[in-house]
């Protein structure tokens, strides 16, 4: 930027504007409709003055994302520094009261209405699967998290004390999400108490994403609690899949079943392979590599459905994971160890101190305590003596003389080694149930779709984490914090799609990305977070020169990786070039 000698004299007060990453997180969410859709669903209150909710919401996120905080009294402050940036950029003339608490409170409260919530998720998410061409064999994942609060009970009905991850119970709510294969793209979010278990919140989730995804053949996959008879029938009515572990509580005695014909058959069943372990010439696997073996077994299964009796095929997919086995039976022969130990110290030897079993039913108790607290019913037999010992008393005074009877018992503890065979034999296993056919979803497949569950526990990981942070959870009211869910689950969908944008760009290009890495500027991944590349935006600036009654606008040039990055995501420069382009601008 040139400033004429004459006019040196008449250069006003120069200051920055911070961009970083802001204009590459606008072309990202102006690209999923998130302004556009937003003012289409929601109507405001007739007294609402200024830049509407869309904008709003669309500025918070932008805030959200690059300032890693929801706290709403923070954003104020944050437009207010950026001011001329975010109106070049967005084309609207506002001002920072336009973002006060107060107003983003209003918008949070909008965004809770679950009727204009329902119909801006189906619409964000119809427009991202077109946009980005997501529906081809899609697979949704269904899953639930719980966010830990200190708000008190009484005084909420979204806030209840229930059962967490970590088997403790605590105040918390509970986030029921739908996800989108092969990214991670939430599609679904549900906000309830904590208090509600898991069970009864998928029908509601599938339903939901049946209105996104209206064609059937979906593959539905969950956790062992989507296992439920009547969720499977369900999913089955509507003309879908689903694929879930069997809850253990469901069929009791159906895994020793289905493994009795198996005993002595392990070498027959099917080998289960990661891809990269597979041979490129076509040669057979080691079977040391693999990474589980495992059966099927077809059978039929029915179910009362809205008032009718639904019937269909449905297959036991019995799989034993190679690791999972292992650490299985390590775990097992510990508990022997700790057990064994336990028990042979019921009968300890005579001596000061040594508290002896006096009753034969108090040592079968004692036995059968053990044996539930160590989980070893049945691995170990036992013999045991009662022994009696005499010892005479000489009177004394007014007390006569007598014998005195001592009682113990001696117990003698052996592994049962052929149950303890049985018992590793079964270690491991795990039953999936699954209404797909071998010919659409092979036990191979099966298993490696469900492995991928960790997509989903990666919207959790960024929910939770540090850039979106929803806990804790600052604000006090229940629509507030179901209103924050909402919003930060629209930042965790942007966050999704730059990982799958990328990383797609990047692969048929067959290629890798440098120059993101802090300090190691040759390391290359074909895999980069939105994160990693949004930090490479940093310390861009925004440079405003008032001059002689007019400004002027200068940006720091973009670099190679960060135009590189923008080709990649298909956003263009000038996101960037623009703020600079129309000089002078009359103030």
């Amino acid at each position: 930027m040139l400033i004429s000698m004459d006019n040196q004299s008449q250069v006003g007060e120069i200051y920055v504007e911070r961009l970083d990453a802001i204009p590459v997180l606008f072309g990202h969410l102006q690209k999923m409709h998130i302004q556009a859709i937003i003012d289409q669903v929601i109507a405001p209150h007739g007294n609402w003055q200024g830049l509407s909710p869309g904008w709003v919401i669309t500025l918070w996120l932008i805030h959200i994302l690059s300032e890693h905080t929801h706290c709403m009294d923070r954003v104020q402050e944050w437009v207010a520094q950026r001011l001329q940036g975010l109106q070049a950029l967005t084309g609207q003339r506002f001002t920072e009261l336009d973002f006060t608490d107060d107003r983003l409170a209003l918008c949070l409260r909008m965004l809770s209405q679950t009727e204009d919530w329902h119909e801006i998720e189906a619409r964000v998410d119809q427009h991202t699967i077109r946009v980005y061409r997501l529906a081809e064999e899609p697979i949704v994942r269904l899953d639930a998290t719980t966010g830990t609060v200190y708000h008190d009970p009484e005084q909420h009905t979204l806030f209840k004390v229930g059962k967490a991850k970590n088997g403790q119970f605590a105040t918390q709510y509970k986030l029921m999400l739908a996800s989108l294969d092969p990214l991670g793209l939430t599609l679904v979010v549900d906000v309830v108490s904590g208090e509600r278990a898991d069970d009864p919140l998928y029908l509601p989730c599938y339903r939901r994403v049946k209105r996104v995804l209206p064609e059937s053949g979906l593959l539905i996959i969950g956790d062992s609690k989507m296992s439920a008879l009547h969720t499977r029938a369900t999913i089955a009515a509507e003309g879908d899949y689903y694929l879930t572990p069997l809850a253990h509580k469901a069929e009791p005695g159906l895994l020793a079943e289905l493994l009795a014909p198996w005993a002595e058959r392990e070498a027959e069943m099917e080998l289960i392979f990661l891809p990269e372990a597979l041979p490129a010439d076509g040669r057979e696997p080691d079977p040391k590599l693999a990474l589980a073996r495992g059966f099927e077994v077809p059978r039929t299964c029915e179910c009362e459905v809205a008032g009718q009796v639904v019937t269909w095929p449905e297959r036991l997919l019995v799989v034993r994971s190679a690791q999972y086995a292992q650490s299985t039976q390590k775990g097992l022969h510990r508990r022997l160890d700790k057990a064994e130990q336990a028990l042979r110290a019921l009968t300890p030897p005579r001596g000061r101190g040594r508290r002896q079993i006096k009753a034969e039913a108090s040592l079968l108790a004692a036995i059968e305590r053990l044996e539930e607290r160590y989980q070893v019913q049945g691995l170990f037999t036992y013999e045991y003596q009662r022994e009696v010992s005499e010892r005479r008393i000489r009177a004394y005074g007014d007390r006569p003389a007598r014998t005195e009877h001592r009682v113990r018992y001696q117990l003698t503890v052996t592994r049962n080694e052929a149950a303890i065979t049985e018992a590793e034999f079964g270690a491991g296993w795990r039953i999936y149930v699954t209404n797909a056919g071998a010919e659409k979803l092979p036990l191979t497949r099966a298993v490696l779709a469900y492995r991928e569950q960790y997509m989903e526990e990666n919207i959790f990981r960024r929910l939770q984490g540090q850039i979106l942070s929803i806990n804790p959870l600052y604000v006090q009211r229940d629509d507030h914090a179901k209103g924050l869910c909402h919003l930060l689950t629209l930042a965790a969908r942007l966050l999704a799609l730059g990982d799958y944008v990328a990383k797609q760009a990047l692969a048929q290009e067959n290629t890798e990305l440098a120059g993101i890495y802090p300090g190691n500027p040759k390391r290359s991944t074909a895999t980069p977070t939105t994160e990693r590349l949004l930090a490479a935006f940093d310390n861009i600036n925004l440079l405003v020169v008032p001059v002689a009654g007019q400004t002027y606008y200068q940006v720091t040039p973009l670099t190679h990786v960060q135009r590189r990055i923008l080709e990649l995501w298909g956003l263009p420069a000038t996101l960037y070039t623009h703020l600079g382009a129309s000089l002078p601008r009359g103030k």
